[in-house]
């Protein structure tokens, strides 16, 4: 049997074949978070054939995470381990002909242009929108593909976004005039303010519904890879599985001839430096950041001064913590610190007490 045999009944199809086989071999995809969305779009993408896929994720797996994010265990919730790399392993054993990279880091302003570097499309894998506007603004700015997505209850979306300002002199997916598409400010000129949406520990989430979304935009990642841009669903697609509920909103009549990032060219969300605290969507946790000109953290050192605080457990680029005490609200304190200079405070959202935290412990 060769490389190829195992791709066999995907290269029957009249869109794919050979050609189209060989081209998704060669094809590279920037997923940015590896959560519900992620996990699936990867593992479709994976045993797809995709030549390379950049799994990007801040997070480590918990158990709450596992009735919808398919590419994770028990053994990885239990261990902390962060997402991005239990996909790697996991990937790994699905298709060990496919270049997996996976990174445990924020993406922002700073990390986004190496994160991405070399990739032909970028597909929406996140939980928050600030995110999701750097990568729209990323996307137009390079002129390459964002498939965008996201699920809560029991209600998805996803549109793809082709530039109005066209691909990217060095971009390999190409597209025409008249395939492009708004990008996501024409459709939604701002961020909702923080707390208006409903997230997945508010609402709840059904796993059928993050699995609608990531297959939808995995298929349309692998047109775009294959050469069938014609074949790309330019709507705003969006369905409610409870309630039988679908829609296809068609978007270029939604394009805003005056848009600040696809016409005029500012991109905002991409110029911003990184926030030093973000809260975290649907966690009672805040994310703090080392201070500017910090590349790092000595994991060690802070393992020695977790162990006077309360008990540690090790995973793999990460320590987890949980404190001999109580955050202002009354919750037990735990903390996850990465060596890249990040650390999730667990226990409570105000950014000022987490900040506290996360100097006292990295010895500030």
């Amino acid at each position: 049997m060769t490389d190829l045999d195992r791709y066999h009944r995907q290269m029957r199809l009249p869109g794919i074949g050979a050609e189209g086989q060989a081209r998704l071999g060669r094809g590279s995809v920037f997923i940015a978070g590896c959560g519900a969305l992620g996990t699936v779009a990867a593992d479709l993408l994976c045993r797809a054939g995709v030549g390379t896929l950049v799994i990007v994720d801040r997070d480590v797996v918990e158990s709450t995470n596992l009735q919808r994010q398919t590419l994770f265990t028990e053994r990885d919730a239990s261990r902390s381990t962060p997402k991005a790399e239990a996909a790697r392993l996991r990937l790994a054993q699905a298709n060990s002909n496919v270049r997996v990279r996976a990174f445990v880091e924020e993406i922002d302003s700073e990390t986004i242009g190496s994160l991405a570097e070399g990739c032909d499309l970028i597909l929406d894998g996140l939980d928050n929108f600030e995110t999701r506007y750097l990568l729209n603004d990323f996307a137009v700015s390079t002129g390459v593909p964002y498939l965008y997505g996201a699920g809560v209850a029991t209600q998805g979306m996803s549109m793809p976004v082709l530039s109005r300002r066209g691909p990217g002199s060095s971009a390999t997916i190409r597209w025409r005039d008249a395939d492009a598409t708004p990008c996501l400010r024409c459709l939604f000129p701002t961020p909702p303010p923080a707390g208006s949406t409903p997230t997945c520990e508010t609402a709840g989430v059904l796993g059928s519904v993050t699995m609608t979304v990531a297959a939808h935009q995995a298929t349309q990642a692998i047109k775009l890879l294959v050469g069938d841009v014609g074949a790309v669903d330019r709507t705003l697609r969006s369905f409610d599985l409870w309630t039988n509920v679908n829609r296809s909103l068609g978007i270029a009549e939604s394009a805003d001839a005056d848009c600040p990032c696809c016409v005029r060219g500012r991109f905002e969300h991409l110029d911003a430096p990184p926030a030093s605290s973000r809260i975290l969507c649907g966690r009672n946790a805040v994310q703090i950041r080392g201070k500017a000109g910090e590349s790092g953290i000595d994991l060690d050192a802070v393992a020695n001064r977790l162990a006077g605080l309360g008990t540690i457990e090790a995973a793999a680029g990460s320590i987890r913590g949980r404190l001999n005490e109580r955050s202002p609200d009354g919750d037990p304190v735990s903390v996850v610190m990465f060596a890249d200079g990040r650390a999730i405070i667990e226990g409570g959202t105000d950014p000022d007490w987490a900040r506290g935290v996360f100097d006292r412990i990295v010895g500030r």
